[in-house]
């Protein structure tokens, strides 16, 4: 399901909404598939259903979600912005993770690094494979 984490600096909506909008964009979440109702994922979650409410609106405004009159929120049928929506995610992950490492006091150039060396490692395991 989904998780929240108290102690991010990233805002408990906008955690929310990065987790619908990656399972919308991976196919967990099936077009004209239902969400949870905002009552059911805030008490789920224990958060505030006003949090929820926020991250489905803004889901709603970035064409990820429709909202039925008295029915829900649901999934958007026919989605065709694939390519701008691996970019978005792309965006909110690096962001999540910087912005982890940087409240970890990690500089920038040690980030950069970090990855290089990783992913230069990766490469490497890859191709021994």
């Amino acid at each position: 399901m989904y998780s929240i984490d108290s102690r991010s600096a990233i805002p408990v909506y906008e955690q929310l909404k990065r987790q619908i909008r990656l399972r919308i964009v991976s196919g967990m979440l099936n077009e004209d598939e239902k969400l949870p109702s905002i009552r059911e994922l805030a008490s789920t979650l224990r958060i505030n259903p006003n949090t929820v409410a926020k991250a489905y609106n803004h889901l709603e405004t970035d064409e990820f979600v429709i909202s039925r009159k008295g029915l829900g929120y649901y999934v958007i049928a026919g989605r065709k912005n694939l390519q701008s929506d691996r970019e978005i995610i792309f965006t909110d992950l690096t962001d999540e993770f910087i912005s982890r490492l940087t409240e970890l006091g990690f500089a920038s150039e040690e980030i950069v690094k970090g990855l290089s060396d990783r992913l230069r490692g990766e490469i490497e395991y890859d191709q021994i494979k």
